[in-house]
């Protein structure tokens, strides 16, 4: 029992001993972790008063804050980002002077200094903007930083061509990206940028084209859609949207990319061409001829009878691409691609009835008979090859290549030796 009780006596003692130790060491950590926050909050206020002294070193301020911004216990202060953003402000203003005055400057550090400072100055609003321990919002900066920035913001488009027509593009985006965020700035609301800002579908535009040029097609349409409504640039972002799933392999958004193109743009050929180049070559003519019904339907526009004339005529159902071959030349006289391929299905159906009587004897009736219908598929071919002549304003190569060969063709077929000749020396034979 004596021993027992010994070694109870013990163990207390050893406990005691133990909490004297941690009670010890919990005191000596918060004396460190006193003596680091006291250390931290001194390198800030270093920078502060460098900041605010009458010529005082800015580099040596800057290394300052560079280790306030990197230490846990000043990195959420709100002084910290505010006088981060004041350092680049001289730099930048530095710089501008040297502009203004015609003197050399460097333009990387205008840049950078102008991109910081609306990092730096929307980081402190942000931190600003949290409730302090008394559950109260109060913001020292918010207004002369916004005032500042809201000032400065064309600048950053200016950075974004800068480096966009140097093929930086990286730099151009970050800079475009900038500009696009900023509208949304708690600290800008005042602004109402957003519905202001006429320039912001533009700058959206060139943002996604320097992500397109980087192959990076994440940045390609992250401001994307603020672009499609352009009078301007509408149209080429549409497309942009388009190649970016494209070139990302998703095949389903990219299908409904280009019937969003279809309806924005429907005279686009990239738009159309490309959904009848995918059903085609999927066999999903069915899906093609109901969305060709769709848009018909809604807007009565002769590209999509033309789209359901070359379903018709891939199937080789020669009549029924004839007919809408037809009504889109009744819509739309100068449709170069419509007469093109109204005249192809002639010289088609042309070739059918050769095909179909070379083994009779060219001296019977039948034959006789039947060449003379051949010669009236070519009869009716020409004028439109003709037409597609007139027509011919040498934007398209493909336009020129198909009068030409089909002139050729019918001259030949229909024994016109004069304009045979001359079809033949305009294309070099």
């Amino acid at each position: 029992m004596k021993k027992v009780l010994l070694t109870i006596m013990a163990a207390l003692v050893t406990l005691g001993t133990a909490y004297a130790q941690d009670a010890k060491a919990d005191k000596a950590a918060a004396k460190a972790l006193k003596a680091e926050i006291k250390e931290a909050n001194k390198t800030l206020k270093k920078a502060m008063q460098i900041l605010s002294s009458e010529g005082g070193d800015i580099n040596e301020a800057q290394t300052y804050i560079n280790q306030a911004l990197e230490n846990k216990h000043t990195v959420s202060n709100p002084d910290t980002w505010n006088t981060a953003g004041q350092i680049q402000a001289k730099f930048y203003d530095r710089e501008n002077e040297k502009m203004y005055l015609k003197q050399p400057y460097n333009e990387d550090l205008f840049f950078d200094a102008l991109s910081k400072m609306y990092t730096y100055f929307n980081k402190c609003d942000e931190l600003e903007s949290q409730p302090n321990a008394k559950g109260k919002v109060v913001r020292k900066y918010r207004d002369a930083n916004a005032e500042r920035l809201f000032g400065i913001r064309p600048n950053l488009v200016s950075g974004g061509v800068t480096y966009f027509n140097k093929d930086n593009n990286q730099k151009a985006y970050d800079l475009f990206s900038q500009y696009i965020e900023s509208a949304n700035y708690p600290m800008l609301a005042k602004y109402n940028i957003a519905e202001t800002d006429s320039f912001l579908t533009v700058v959206s535009y060139y943002a996604s084209l320097a992500g397109m040029k980087m192959e990076d097609y994440n940045k390609a349409l992250k401001y994307i859609d603020n672009a499609l409504d352009d009078p301007e640039v509408g149209e080429q972002a549409m497309m942009y949207k388009c190649m970016s799933y494209a070139n990302m392999g998703d095949t389903l958004t990219w299908i409904e990319c280009l019937k969003d193109g279809v309806q924005r743009y429907p005279s686009k050929e990239y738009f159309y061409s490309n959904l009848i180049s995918y059903y085609s070559t999927h066999n999903k003519d069915a899906e093609l001829i109901a969305f060709a019904d769709e848009m018909l339907e809604k807007t009565g526009l002769p590209i999509f009878s033309f789209v359901k004339g070359f379903v018709a005529q891939n199937a080789k159902n020669y009549e029924e691409a004839i007919k809408y071959y037809k009504d889109v030349i009744e819509k739309d006289p100068n449709y170069t691609g419509a007469y093109r391929n109204l005249a192809i299905c002639y010289c088609q159906m042309a070739q059918d009835k050769s095909d179909s009587i070379s083994n009779l004897n060219m001296k019977s009736k039948e034959y006789k008979a039947g060449m003379e219908e051949v010669k009236d598929w070519y009869r009716l071919a020409l004028p439109l090859y003709e037409k597609l002549r007139d027509l011919d304003d040498g934007s398209d190569p493909d336009v020129k290549v198909a009068w030409q060969s089909g002139l050729y063709t019918c001259y030949y077929m229909l024994n016109m030796g004069k304009e045979f000749e001359e079809i033949e020396k305009l294309m070099g034979l």
